[in-house]
Formats: C-alpha cells, sequence, structure tokens
C-alpha cells in the first residue's frame, strides 16, 4: 500500500506541473505586459540597489573590492556571459575568445579585464565596437585617475578611453557598458546632445545584459548601482500606452526618490549642436530601434526616433528587468518568464561554439589559434589624461 500511495503521489505531482504552468499562461493572459506597463513609475523595494544620491536612505556606495584576476578566469567568465548569445548566434563565443587574444587589440588594451569588456560586446548591438577599436582610432584604452563621477571618457588629442581607476575590478560585463559607450564619440566635437542619445543606447543595451546576467543586478558594487539607478529611469519612463519613451512624463521616474521627471531630463534644457555620426552610431541605432540607419547624426532626429523606437526588450522582457531591479510591480501578476541559459558551451547543439568550447572552457582553439595562453594577473596600466568627455551622472 506504501508503494501504491507513493507512485499515486507522484502521478498528482506530475499532473500539478502542467496544471501550475497552465496557471501562470492564463495568470499573464489577465496580466499582459502592456496593460502593466501603463501603469505609473514602478518604486524599488530595495534602494540600497540605486544610488545614495536618488534615494538618501540607501547605503553607501564602494566600488568592486581589490581581487586577483587572471586570463584563464576571465576566459571562463567571458564565456559564461555569452552563453545565452550564443544559442541565438553560433559561433560568439569562438569570436569573442579571439578578440580577448587578438595581438593587436593588446596592443591598445592591455589590461585584460578592459579587453574582456570588448569582448562581451560580441553578438551585441555594439559589436561594431570592436572594428572601432582594431581600427585604431584611439592609441590606447587604459585605466586613469579620474573624477569619482566619471565612469569613462574620451581624451586627446591622440584619442585615448579612459576608465575610471576606482572600476578596475568591476565585472567585465558592466566595464562593457561604458566601452560600447565610450566608442560613440570618435571626434572632438562632443555636444550633450550627443551624450544624451550615447546614453540612451548604453542604457538600453545593460537592459539586455540583465535579461543574459540577471546575478549583475544584485552586485551591489558602486558601477552595479549607477547603472541601476540609469535603467531605472528609463525603465520608469513610459507613455500612456506603456511604451518606452525618453520624453514621457508620468511622474517622478524615482518614485520617492530625487524628483525626476523623465529619462531626457537627466540631461540640460539646451542639448547643444548637432555633431557628426559615424558607423557605431548607425549599426548600434540600427540594432536597437529594428531600422536600417546609414549617415546618422547625433542630431534631434535621431533623439526623436529612440524616443519612439528605443526597442531594447519586448513589453514581457522590461517587465522582466523590473522584476530584477526589485521595483514593485502591480500584485496578482506573475513572473515574467525568462529565458533558459545553457549551463555550458556543449549544451548548444550544433555549433562551432559547442565543439571548440567544451571541456576546459579556458583552453578553446579555432583553427591553429590557442586561446588558452598562460595566466596573467591584472596589472595597474598607469595613465594620466585631463577630462573631456564623460558619461553623465544620474543623481
Amino acid at each position: 500500500m506504501a508503494a501504491g500511495l507513493a507512485l499515486a503521489g507522484m502521478v498528482g505531482a506530475a499532473a500539478a506541473a502542467p496544471a501550475q504552468a497552465d496557471q501562470a499562461i492564463d495568470q499573464r493572459k489577465q496580466c499582459p505586459a502592456e496593460r502593466v506597463l501603463t501603469q505609473p513609475p514602478f518604486p524599488p523595494t530595495n534602494m540600497n540597489l540605486f544610488t545614495p544620491e536618488t534615494y538618501p536612505q540607501a547605503s553607501p556606495m564602494v566600488p568592486a573590492p581589490p581581487r586577483r584576476i587572471n586570463e584563464t578566469q576571465l576566459r571562463v567568465e567571458l564565456v559564461k556571459a555569452l552563453l545565452l548569445r550564443a544559442v541565438r548566434q553560433p559561433g560568439v563565443l569562438v569570436r569573442a575568445l579571439l578578440i580577448f587574444e587578438d595581438p593587436q587589440i593588446k596592443k591598445i588594451i592591455p589590461d585584460p579585464n578592459l579587453r574582456a569588456a570588448l569582448a562581451s560586446l560580441v553578438g551585441g548591438p555594439s559589436e561594431v565596437s570592436v572594428d572601432t577599436i582594431r581600427s585604431g582610432i584611439y592609441t590606447e584604452v587604459v585605466f586613469a585617475n579620474l573624477p569619482s563621477s566619471t565612469i569613462a571618457q574620451v581624451s586627446g588629442p591622440p584619442a585615448r578611453i579612459l576608465f575610471n581607476e576606482r572600476y578596475r575590478y568591476e565585472k567585465f560585463s558592466l566595464l562593457g557598458v561604458a566601452m560600447a559607450h565610450e566608442t560613440l564619440h570618435q571626434d572632438s566635437a562632443v555636444s550633450a546632445l550627443e551624450e544624451y542619445i550615447a546614453t540612451a543606447l548604453h542604457a538600453g543595451y545593460f537592459g539586455q545584459v540583465l535579461l543574459e546576467q540577471p546575478r549583475l543586478a544584485t552586485g551591489g558594487t558602486e558601477l552595479t548601482r549607477r547603472l541601476n539607478t540609469l535603467l531605472m529611469a528609463l525603465l520608469n519612463t513610459r507613455d500612456a500606452k506603456g511604451r518606452q519613451s525618453l520624453t514621457a512624463d508620468r511622474g517622478n521616474v524615482f518614485p520617492g526618490g530625487k524628483p525626476l521627471a523623465n529619462f531626457r531630463s537627466i540631461f540640460p534644457a539646451d542639448l547643444g549642436p548637432a555633431t557628426p555620426g559615424n558607423t557605431d552610431l548607425d549599426a548600434f541605432l540600427s540594432a536597437m530601434t529594428r531600422t536600417q540607419q546609414r549617415n546618422s547624426d547625433f542630431d534631434q532626429a535621431t533623439a526623436d526616433l529612440l524616443d519612439a523606437r528605443l526597442l531594447w526588450a519586448s513589453p514581457e522582457g522590461r517587465l522582466r528587468v523590473a522584476k530584477l531591479l526589485q521595483l514593485d510591480l502591480p500584485q496578482g501578476c506573475p513572473p515574467w518568464p525568462k529565458p533558459r541559459v545553457p549551463a555550458s558551451p556543449a549544451d548548444i547543439p550544433g555549433s562551432d561554439d559547442a565543439r571548440l568550447c567544451v571541456g576546459s572552457w579556458g583552453d578553446c582553439t579555432a583553427g591553429q589559434t590557442s586561446l588558452a595562453g598562460p595566466p596573467e594577473d591584472i596589472t595597474p596600466s598607469p595613465a594620466s589624461a585631463r577630462q573631456e568627455m564623460s558619461i553623465p551622472r544620474v543623481g
């Protein structure tokens, strides 16, 4: 009889699983993402995920603490970070690892954590940044002593990309977001309008990164919290139909915190003149708006396009990000479905990534190019520069 009861329990559990799945589907039908997004800006439930300037009750911010990182470890982390992209785009892992080992790129980006940041852009809307770096537009990409309000900046001539030394030990995927921003700046003519457009693009890209690497949202480091705050401003700027906007005003985008009408309000009322665009802007803008852009400039037409069509995620994806940021969503709605991330490259059938990157993830090879190499600790890259262009601070 005991066996019979056990069997009955197993059958009951098996029957319950589809029933629960059906219930979740029914809940989503009754609580569609589009309708949820028509609600006023979502308040935070955990203010410590955001900056104290935005929420004074939040704990003080500190950068990621010093840690020993070697190149072998970075290869493994790079593969893990890009697994979901590799499902959609076969070959992403191998391309990223080849970029990480590229001798030409090593000369420009000697620091392996920053090189991994560039490689992390492969398969994303700003992969064109790789060609921009390789082209030699920037003589070097290094860490430097910058004002605490600055994450990264372009300085010159000669043009260099400088990352704040205080963020040396942050996750490379976070540094990659700043890399995507800075490679949009390719000449000395940079206005607030150019910064506004670049910041909108990188904020949307950070949302995509969180959908691929959810744990980044709760990392708690200073850079994480600054990016979270910017993304919250973007996520909470929605029109009456719940569509992503940059200029809609439906209440403070930081509910209970520093007043801010919308994402556009981060920047001055006068954005200054239009500035010339480049191939980075064309590619990034095309990917994020799902349009085909050529010869785009940093002008009002581009800003208006982003205001109308910044399609960085589906409505369900945007709500998933809201959950990751621990924003308070209406009661009764189910957890929005999240994509299944492969456990390893071996779980990606029929791709070169699976064939070449199984086993020891830090020992991938492609043709005759070895991607393993000896472990190499991250060491400081001395640099100094004057501030010219920087990612604006939120809060």
